[in-house]
């Protein structure tokens, strides 16, 4: 992992909603709404949130159709990452970088 993808998943985990969010993503897959009000957040909110970790790279989505219903429902799941911070592996990105 680069500096800069390290970077972007630590700004994306700094929010308590986000990190609530992966916590409840902890348990399965979920959809939008479902996952706005496990956390007790607006689904406006909830969305934003989840693009900040999606765009992190923490998070995958799905969309199902209902057919029956004439919509659609994208679904949440967690991706696995392991994030290691040390003085070492700072040095060793910033070496790999060219730094």
């Amino acid at each position: 992992m680069e500096i800069e993808e390290l970077a972007s998943k630590l700004k994306a985990l700094g929010h308590i909603s986000r990190l609530q969010i992966l916590s409840s993503l902890t348990e399965g897959e979920s959809y939008l709404s479902g996952i706005a009000k496990d956390v007790g957040i607006s689904r406006a909110l909830a969305k934003v949130h989840l693009k900040k970790l999606r765009e992190a790279g923490l998070v995958e989505t799905r969309v199902v159709t209902l057919e029956d219903e004439a919509r659609a429902l994208r679904y949440y799941k967690l991706r696995d990452f392991h994030i290691e911070i040390s003085p070492e592996e700072l040095r060793k990105r910033r070496e790999k970088d060219g730094l």
